[in-house]
């Protein structure tokens, strides 16, 4: 894109605004309060904060625009309602200059020199030239031309940074997944009886059936963690009551539901052991579930990534929407159980959790 010329006006407040949005960020001791704009000068007054408040008062002169470089001398500064010499003054903005060159910014005869080609160039892509300015009634007008843009390359730049950006989040994301994983092997698992029983049986399995054997031991392993789930102080009680009705209806032999019950009379007695292994996987926090496993981990990830697709081939996906609502509004209210992370500790202190992590609702 190529504009060959145009006008363009700013007033004390918007060179305020920019002063605000652009410069006060990268200096936070820096506090501008008040700008002014009268026959070439620009003053502005503010604070900077060095243990205490410091009041500063500076009057600016814009002197020339000549070859894109615009020739600036700053006539007055007052700190603290001092006055500051002018040689001082003079002294102090060449040794400014010196370590701004790379900004843009040179001193020479008592005159702080903008080049502007050297400043632009921290705006990739974009060229222009201030060929003349005024200022009157308060209001600085620059006249820009030969004005230059590579608007395909600025979007490339744009998308550049954008996956750079991505890539970042994307590598925080895996690591903070990686550490995650690495506390989730460290938790002491649970040992009874059934560890006992379960360990004897493996042992009996031939080495090439072993992986079978761990596929076998899949509906055992859910009934063993619904139990210890029941014993668990950490899991609320309305999830304890699910956990009992779901994985203990299956096992009695006597139908105690009507067909005629709403949704629960239209359920099978396998439709309802999914529906609370999915409950199970779904509400249960991470380190909890993985406390209380007994086989694998990988086994575990396969029955939580899975469970949910399985249910929705049964009668109990409509059970599962239904409660699913009301558990959502209820846990609103009041949430079950904190981030994940909250879990990897095996015996934590008492001590108020809230502001280190935030509810979730799952």
């Amino acid at each position: 894109m190529r504009v060959t010329s145009f006008t363009t006006t700013m007033s004390a407040e918007d060179i305020m605004y920019d002063l605000k949005t652009l410069v006060e960020p990268q200096v936070p001791e820096l506090t501008f309060t008040k700008l002014t704009l009268e026959d070439n000068y620009i003053e502005v007054a503010g604070t900077f904060h060095k243990i205490v408040d410091i009041p500063f008062l500076a009057r600016i002169r814009i002197v020339s625009v000549f070859q894109n470089i615009m020739s600036l001398r700053i006539e007055r500064v007052k700190v603290l309602k001092i006055g500051i010499p002018k040689f001082i003054l003079n002294m102090a903005s060449k040794m400014a200059a010196k370590k701004a060159l790379e900004m843009g910014l040179g001193y020479e005869n008592k005159t702080i020199l903008v080049n502007i080609d050297k400043a632009l160039q921290k705006v990739p892509h974009v060229h222009l030239e201030v060929d003349h300015f005024l200022m009157e009634n308060g209001v600085l007008s620059l006249r820009l031309k030969g004005i230059e843009a590579d608007i395909e390359a600025m979007q490339k730049e744009a998308n550049k940074d954008k996956e750079a950006e991505e890539r970042k989040q994307q590598e925080m994301e895996a690591e903070k997944i990686r550490i995650f994983n690495e506390k989730l092997q460290e938790i002491r698992r649970t040992e009874d009886s059934y560890s006992e029983f379960r360990n004897k049986i493996m042992q009996k399995v031939p080495y090439d059936r072993k992986n079978l054997a761990k596929y076998g031991f899949i509906l055992p392993d859910m009934y063993a963690l619904a139990l210890r789930l029941m014993k668990d102080q950490r899991v609320t009680k309305r999830d304890k009551a699910i956990i009992a009705f779901t994985f203990m209806y299956p096992l009695v032999p006597v139908d105690f539901i009507p067909s005629k019950v709403p949704v629960l009379g239209k359920v099978d007695d396998i439709a309802i052991f999914f529906f609370g292994t999915n409950y199970i996987m779904k509400k249960i926090p991470v380190p909890i579930l993985v406390k209380h496993w007994q086989g694998d981990l990988a086994t575990l990830k396969l029955v939580k990534d899975n469970i949910e697709t399985i249910l929705n081939f049964t009668p109990g996906k409509t059970l599962n929407q239904v409660y699913g609502f009301v558990d959502e509004n209820l846990e609103k209210r009041k949430p079950s159980y904190l981030k994940d992370e909250a879990y990897l500790v095996e015996a934590p202190i008492p001590m108020d959790l809230n502001p280190i992590f935030d509810p979730v609702t799952k």
